[in-house]
Order: C-alpha cells, then sequence, then structure tokens
C-alpha cells in the first residue's frame, strides 16, 4: 500500500514522470488521497470497472516513471476511466465509492465513504478540467 497518493493532471509522459522524485503538487493541481494507504494502481481499475459498470481483465494502466527504491512512481490513468469521469455525476460517483469501500476496507485500508468519495469528486474534476487540452491525468506513488 502506497502512504502517498496524488492525482494530477500533466501535459505530456514527460513531464508527468518528472515529479516521480518529489510530487506533483508543486507543479500541478493535485487531488490529494490526505494519507489514506491504498494501492492506487488497484482502486484505479477497481474505479474504472465499477465507474464503466463491467468488469475488465485487461488492466491499462502506463507507466511513465517506474518504481525505485524510495517506493515512488508515476502512472497515466486509462482513457476509458478519464471519458467515465468526465460525464459522471455526482451521484454516480458516490455510488462507486460506496462500492469500493467495502472491498478497500477488507484489505486493511482505513478509508470511509465520504472521503471516498471526495476524492474520487476532486480526480473527476481534474478529468473535467483536463477537457479541451492536451492534458492527461496520472497518479503518483510514494511509500
Amino acid at each position: 500500500m502506497s502512504q502517498y497518493v496524488e492525482f494530477f493532471a500533466a501535459p505530456c509522459d514527460a513531464d508527468a514522470a518528472a515529479v516521480r522524485n518529489r510530487g506533483p503538487a508543486e507543479r500541478y493541481a493535485v487531488a490529494d488521497a490526505g494519507g489514506i494507504h491504498f494501492d492506487a494502481d488497484d482502486a484505479v481499475i477497481a474505479w474504472r470497472d465499477l465507474l464503466t459498470g463491467h468488469l475488465s481483465e485487461q488492466d491499462d494502466l502506463r507507466m511513465v516513471a517506474d518504481l525505485v527504491n524510495d517506493g515512488s512512481a508515476v502512472f497515466a490513468l486509462p482513457e476509458q476511466f478519464v471519458s467515465s469521469l468526465v460525464t459522471a455525476s455526482p451521484r454516480r460517483l458516490r455510488e462507486v465509492a460506496e462500492a469500493w469501500v467495502p472491498a478497500v476496507t477488507a484489505e486493511g485500508s482505513e478509508i470511509d465513504v465520504e472521503t471516498a468519495a471526495a476524492l474520487i469528486a476532486e480526480i473527476a474534476e481534474l478529468a473535467r478540467g483536463a477537457v479541451g487540452t492536451d492534458d492527461r491525468l496520472y497518479c503518483w506513488v510514494a511509500c
């Protein structure tokens, strides 16, 4: 599980990868998981599947800065997930959070539905802000 998880939009993979050592908050607006410990890569895939309504065997996360010794890495969020975030209603985002929380708490994370819903809504705002730009959504994690 990652101790630090921040989602952000950046113009290209190289710019996103450049934040691996220090995190994106100094350069970009972030949706900060605020000390919630969870596996961000697993969460993104779960959120994508819950949001789209169908399970996918495909793990379409793309690493742009591979995991290094300090436990930091950056990956790009799947386009299908980002597109679904852009069009999702607040109610739908909350439903995703409500469905995800029992699974992640069973794995040992401490998170409530309100916190999860707020985080997913922040990520959706980043996605909506990237519409009409060349920005893509990324996730920075560190241990």
